[in-house]
């Protein structure tokens, strides 16, 4: 999370907190889906696996401020685990 002066961004539009989430988890286990639900309210049955790492980013306003969600979806490698530790 990050807070201070505030950053901008579309449109000039001032952000007042920015916060990034990285989804890790075995493989085919919803974090697709969890993120395309979240950040484009979509939900597909027969989505496909993730290759690398996919990117969303979603702006909220709570409570008279402006939050954007950066979100991070992982393949559910192997070699991810070690961040989980």
């Amino acid at each position: 999370m990050s807070r201070g002066g505030g950053s901008y961004g579309e449109v000039g539009q001032k952000i007042d907190y920015v916060f990034k989430v990285v989804l890790i988890g075995d493989s085919a286990v919803g974090k697709s889906q969890l993120l395309a639900r979240f950040a484009r309210n979509e939900f597909n049955l027969d989505s496909k696996a993730t290759i690398g790492v996919e990117f969303q980013t979603r702006t909220l306003h709570i409570d008279a401020r402006t939050v954007k969600a950066q979100i991070w979806d992982t393949a559910g490698q192997e070699s991810l685990f070690s961040i989980m530790r």
